[in-house]
């Protein structure tokens, strides 16, 4: 293997890997949706004050670590606002 061939399976395996933390981190955030979905829909079969307050405080307590996530990794790689507007 010559210089260029390992210069292009290092690009290859960057864009693996980034292609991979990406697909990753639109998959927390769908599953995250998914369970905060349905625990609302389980909370508004037979709503009141309690049911709803722990869905609300449950959804509260999952998105926490993906704004984290997505303020740690800043505007270039953000993964609520992926195009990096300022809106």
């Amino acid at each position: 293997m010559d210089l260029s061939e390992s210069k292009q399976m290092q690009v290859l395996v960057l864009w693996i890997s980034t292609g991979l933390k990406v697909l990753s981190a639109r998959l927390v955030l769908l599953v995250t949706l998914a369970m905060v979905f349905g625990l609302f829909c389980w909370a508004m079969w037979n709503p009141n004050y309690f049911t709803i307050g722990c869905a609300a405080l449950f959804a509260i307590l999952v998105f926490l670590p993906i704004i984290k996530l997505d303020v740690k990794q800043g505007t270039d790689r953000s993964v609520i606002n992926p195009e990096g507007d300022a809106t």
